[in-house]
């Protein structure tokens, strides 16, 4: 699947101020570097045209932003706080997610790729040509989402939550799907979705249905 990549500023420009992300309404055409955020607080903050590398998030709240054209890459939102959060033309490359809340937020044209993100919260998500890309999505919950182009390749989601959301055209043929939580094995979650023969009876088998040798 084809994302649309973020309009960014030269990887090469200067280091910008920190302080822009604690001082400021508007972040705008700049690059962040190895840059510590795990305090910061926010609402309603526009972020557009911006490169984060190397940064950390853990911690942080940064609830209702709007991100726009922006790349992170190899950064830490570890227990973030991002809940009704606007992700648009965005790429997380290499970040660590693990037990992050993205709770009622817009992804649109997103790319998440090589990610660690168990126990993280995409409750009531709503995405829309997203790809999840190689990620570790274990214990994740993804209840209550609406899918729309989406994609996972690679992804290992053992025990995680799909409880209320349509995974139809979506394939998961070559993710992990061991435990995977639904509301009833072959719901309408999955139906349309597109599975193994060895994932099918992964799933026979939370019926609770045994085989005869």
């Amino acid at each position: 699947m084809e994302i649309a990549p973020p309009r960014l500023p030269a990887d090469s420009a200067p280091d910008a101020d920190p302080a822009l992300l604690v001082d400021a309404e508007e972040v705008c055409d700049a690059v962040f570097r190895g840059a510590g955020f795990s305090g910061v607080v926010r609402e309603h903050l526009i972020v557009d045209q911006c490169i984060f590398s190397g940064c950390r998030f853990s911690g942080a709240v940064l609830e209702q932003t709007r991100f726009s054209d922006v790349l992170f890459r190899n950064c830490d939102f570890s227990n973030a706080y991002l809940r009704g959060c606007s992700f648009q033309r965005v790429r997380f490359l290499d970040c660590k997610l693990t037990g992050a809340e993205f709770a009622g937020s817009v992804f649109g044209f997103v790319l998440f790729s090589r990610c660690r993100g168990e126990f993280a919260g995409f409750a009531s998500g709503r995405f829309r040509r997203v790809m999840f890309g190689d990620c570790v999505l274990r214990s994740a919950v993804l209840s209550d989402c609406r899918f729309e182009q989406c994609g996972f390749s690679g992804c290992d989601l053992s025990e995680a939550e799909f409880f209320g959301t349509r995974l139809l055209g979506i394939s998961l043929a070559d993710c992990e799907i061991r435990g995977i939580r639904l509301s009833e094995c072959l719901s309408f979650e999955l139906r349309g979705a597109r599975i193994s023969q060895g994932q099918a009876l992964d799933l026979v088998r939370l019926l609770g249905v045994e085989f005869e040798e």
